[in-house]
């Protein structure tokens, strides 16, 4: 499976339980707390909606971001099931979303993916696609840069 994350051709991939260690709500308010006491960049949108960075620090995430080869780290947090969010958007690298809590719902193209706990996917940079909170949910998006 690494091999295929790491080297995959295709413009996305969806892996059903990629790892259920998922990060806790502990860890995920934790690491947003360490944030705001640093005044690090946290991204709010309309609805409580944010977007943490530094994620990369959480100990419980290490292994994983080891085993996608990955240094960045973000935290999407969305405390309650929203329309609102980025709209239909493109990377300028490859991300790899892990959901760790809640649901999530991603259009690319003609596909539609439900990430529930533990479920990662990877989009090649340059694919659009749209994301949305179906319930109450935090996951992390990763890249190598």
């Amino acid at each position: 499976m690494k091999k295929n994350l790491l080297n995959s051709t295709n413009d996305y991939l969806f892996i059903k339980n990629f790892d259920q260690n998922v990060l806790s709500w502990d860890d995920i308010f934790q690491n947003f707390n360490e944030s705001v006491e640093r005044n690090e960049l946290i991204k709010f949108k309309q609805v409580a909606a944010y977007v943490i960075h530094n994620a990369n620090r959480i100990e419980a995430l290490k292994n994983i971001l080891h085993k996608l080869n990955c240094t960045v780290a973000h935290i999407y947090l969305n405390l309650c099931a929203e329309k609102i969010n980025f709209g239909r958007h493109n990377d300028d690298m490859d991300v790899w979303f892990w959901q760790c809590q809640g649901l999530s719902r991603w259009v690319l193209d003609d596909k539609e993916f439900t990430l529930e706990p533990g479920d990662l996917i990877y989009v090649k940079k340059g694919i659009y696609h749209n994301v949305s909170a179906l319930t109450p949910r935090a996951g992390v998006s990763m890249s190598r840069n």
